[in-house]
């Protein structure tokens, strides 16, 4: 030791580091994954943003082939795993899309929110429609009251159990989430899901 009793690690002290970065190694390694994790929702929800922004038809009446339109560098295949396959794009891709479809919509958006919400969803990144925009959705909140309607009914609910306007915006953000653009969208298994998330039981 010195005689200033500076500039001399202990030995001990050392060691006590070296098997705390391998410790920190070895759990590295066990939580290492070979790719990312699928960002289940993902196509619903971009579909939806494209539904929202005007720009290409309905998935059914040839949006993939649109899409290819507006950019010609992305492949039909690339194209059809992004808003089929929960697939996302690269993070320019997104970027860009994200960005040229939200300058579409109404009012001021935030395009780092959108892109999260695209790869996240809620409630880990909230939505980031703005209930103006479901107002003048007329088609979808149709659907909404179908819907309402059909739940309602087949579950007995009374009216005097739930707050309408607060059940039919849950109607309309599960439309969201699973996709619903048409009537024929909705399927006996969404009756369930629907019910339990419109009319929480607490």
């Amino acid at each position: 030791m010195s005689k200033s009793g500076k500039g001399v690690e202990s030995p001990s002290t050392d060691m006590a580091d070296v098997n705390t970065i391998d410790a920190s190694a070895i759990e590295y390694q066990l939580c290492t994954v070979t790719k990312l994790p699928t960002s289940l929702g993902f196509s619903a929800r971009l579909n939806m943003l494209w539904d929202l922004a005007g720009v290409v038809p309905s998935q059914t009446e040839g949006r993939i082939s649109s899409i290819r339109v507006i950019n010609p560098d992305w492949s039909e295949a690339d194209i059809r795993r992004w808003l089929q396959r929960d697939v996302l794009p690269s993070r320019l891709d997104l970027h860009n899309m994200v960005k040229f479809l939200t300058s579409q919509l109404q009012g001021s958006q935030s395009v780092a929110r959108w892109e999260a919400f695209l790869i996240y969803g809620s409630p880990i990144v909230p939505s980031p429609i703005e209930h103006i925009i479901y107002r003048e959705d007329q088609q979808r909140r149709d659907i909404a009251s179908m819907i309402f309607s059909e739940i309602t009914d087949r579950y007995e609910i009374p009216p005097s159990s739930y707050q309408a306007d607060a059940a039919f915006q849950r109607c309309l953000t599960m439309m969201h989430k699973f996709n619903i653009y048409e009537t024929h969208d909705f399927q006996p298994g969404h009756m369930e899901p629907f019910k339990n998330f419109m009319f929480p039981s607490d």
